[in-house]
């Protein structure tokens, strides 16, 4: 199969930033009754960590996300969750809940209508369907887990989330909940298809080479790791997280402040939502459905991002021919009009 340049392009980057984010420890951590993550030892080398958290999401395992970060690097993402949770108003989080739980209600209403005319359905409104079946198991994810109660999130464990509602999430996207990705069809298998060769190696640091199978042609790409706590992290990661790391923090907690002190922005987000999920509901089919959507979705990035919304086909104009006259008229001659030599005389 010939692929693109750019679907090309994509995908090497995609894997060379994962890769570079993500190294997961052997035997996986346990959170015992203390409030103190319990790791196993570390992976000895930097290519066994890869291909322990290239294993873990090939299974779509998505704590290894979480596994794969040093325990200082852990402590703050779950300072960031917890104080995140305390500043978020949960007058203004209420009403995020209630649209995610109408969104979810919705797509189950569609989707039912089609079971129940499935045998009239053609290839495009199946499709759309399998879409719709991802987008339900996405939405009801959501709206089952932590993220629907804001005292609950401010006693979110990162590990457990990713272990459970997490992997939800995973296995829903990997349906095609957010459509194609231009990754093909199974993103979590192709993980497998990743071949990682280590270079270099030292006490402290490494170099590994990075290459995916399933793509001809394609020279590896090398990756510097080094050793922070006992885990192997890319560095990159290393360099960049005691001062990106701050700025994501305070980004995220301004947004909740933000939100605390000016909450009718996003109670206008949210009834923009709303509507266009009861335009949704009132479809009759399939193709209008995927009508409203479409230009619901396009009014939506128009109102949040200013985004043009594309000009649609405009209508040839029919003029109205109306029936000669049974009587002829009369045309008057301007007076500019020049005779021609052989017109008679009117």
């Amino acid at each position: 199969m010939i692929v693109s340049r750019r679907v090309f392009a994509g995908r090497t980057e995609f894997f060379a930033v994962l890769i570079g984010l993500i190294v997961v420890t052997t035997g996986g951590c346990s959170k015992p009754g203390s409030d103190v993550i319990v790791c196993a030892e570390a992976p000895k080398t930097a290519d066994e960590a890869v291909r322990n958290v290239l294993a873990g999401l090939q299974r779509q395992e998505l704590q290894a996300l979480w596994e794969f970060l040093p325990p200082s690097y852990q402590a703050d993402v779950q300072e960031l969750l917890h104080d995140l949770g305390e500043r978020l108003d949960e007058k203004s989080w209420e009403p995020f809940v209630a649209t995610c739980r109408k969104a979810h209600t919705v797509t189950s209403q569609i989707v039912r209508k089609f079971n129940e005319a499935s045998e009239a359905a053609n290839a495009s409104d199946r499709e759309l369907a399998a879409h719709l079946r991802a987008v339900e198991q996405l939405l009801s994810a959501l709206c089952e887990s932590e993220l629907n109660n804001v005292v609950l999130l401010r006693k979110l464990d990162a590990l457990r989330f990713l272990g459970g509602t997490g992997n939800r999430l995973i296995a829903a996207l990997s349906q095609g909940a957010l459509g194609d990705t231009g990754l093909g069809g199974d993103l979590f298998a192709q993980f497998g298809e990743v071949k990682v060769e280590l270079l270099e190696s030292t006490t402290d640091s490494a170099v590994l080479a990075v290459l995916t199978v399933q793509w001809p042609g394609q020279a590896a790409t090398q990756h510097k790791f080094v050793r922070v706590e006992q885990h192997w992290i890319p560095q990159t990661l290393a360099e960049a997280w005691p001062t990106q790391f701050p700025l994501v923090r305070e980004q995220c907690l301004a947004w909740a402040d933000e939100l605390r002190a000016h909450p009718e922005p996003w109670h206008a987000r949210l009834r923009e939502i709303d509507q266009l999920l009861d335009e949704l509901a009132e479809t009759k089919s399939f193709a209008e459905t995927r009508q409203v959507w479409q230009t619901g979705a396009l009014r939506l990035a128009a109102a949040w991002f200013g985004t043009a919304i594309p000009d649609q086909p405009q209508s040839v104009e029919v003029p109205i021919v109306t029936p000669p006259s049974s009587k002829p008229i009369r045309v008057k001659r301007p007076d500019t009009e020049v005779l021609l030599p052989d017109e008679p005389q009117k």
